[in-house]
């Protein structure tokens, strides 16, 4: 064979070689701890899908879907709203390159920012006032938000909540008569016994830094306690952090404008 024949062969070869060589690994992005919180667990049955060595298609698809909320689900449809396109096909690139199987051990950092912070407040309920009341008649139980004096003076003032304000809601049972109806009281409310359970959120300074960007609500912390006061172990805050961040023009509460409302009338403490 002439030489500039070969030479002609090799070169146009090249590009297949090169064509049939693997991608370059593709760098974590920012937010996949964050998805570690929730799609990496020792469970191969958990609530939130195993991803690694999924296709990239299918997880671009999936994000996008989110994003547009064609596909509905509180917690990712507050994630995959605040994703660039760029972002989706990162993160879809990222996690089909790792190994199927490889999710099973949550990194100590992420597991870390996943378990709340927040103990349940030693002094509750001195200095809190009740500024939401909901009587639930499905399932026959009551409502109460609770908000300390350091988010009470700040929604007074119609302020942002600073850190040092907790929020507790509380959940009992209703008291019944012997028709199975509700005891009310005076202002209409129903009369309950002892709490069956409280969830809480609390800001204190410092307590945002280690969660990722896409999670962070301020220095905000969740926390879901039993009616003994006594904390959620299993609880992973992740889910509560994403699911309150839509709320971030409201200090990350939902209910804020009952709070502002509330503030500016004569406070209720203990019921």
């Amino acid at each position: 064979m002439r030489p500039n024949r070969l030479a002609l062969l090799l070169t146009l070869a090249m590009p297949l070689c090169m064509a049939a060589e693997p991608d370059p690994p593709a760098a974590a992005h920012p937010a996949v701890p964050a998805c570690q919180a929730c799609h990496i667990s020792p469970n191969p049955n958990s609530a939130a899908p195993h991803i690694a060595g999924q296709r990239v298609g299918y997880l671009a698809k999936q994000l996008a879907a989110f994003k547009r909320v064609e596909r509905k689900d509180d917690v990712m449809n507050a994630v995959a709203g605040q994703l660039s396109d760029g972002d989706i096909t990162a993160l879809a690139q990222y996690w089909a390159q790792q190994p199927a199987g490889s999710d099973a051990v949550v990194p100590p950092d992420v597991a870390a920012f996943k378990r709340s912070r927040m103990p349940f407040p030693a002094d509750f309920p001195k200095d809190y006032a009740v500024y939401r009341v909901e009587n639930d008649a499905d399932s026959l139980t009551v409502s109460r938000s609770w908000a300390n004096d350091t988010a009470m003076n700040a929604a007074r003032l119609n302020q942002p909540l600073p850190d040092g304000s907790v929020i507790i809601v509380a959940s009992y049972k209703a008291r019944l008569d012997a028709a199975g109806k509700p005891l009310t009281n005076a202002d209409g409310t129903w009369q309950t016994d002892d709490a069956q359970s409280y969830s809480g959120m609390e800001a204190r300074a410092g307590w945002g830094e280690p969660i990722p960007a896409l999670l962070r609500n301020a220095n905000w912390h969740y926390n879901l306690f039993a009616g003994d006061r006594t904390p959620n172990a299993t609880l992973n805050q992740a889910a509560c952090l994403a699911c309150h961040k839509p709320a971030a023009d409201r200090s990350f509460v939902f209910t804020l404008k009952m709070l502002q409302d509330a503030a500016q009338a004569p406070v209720k403490r203990r019921q």
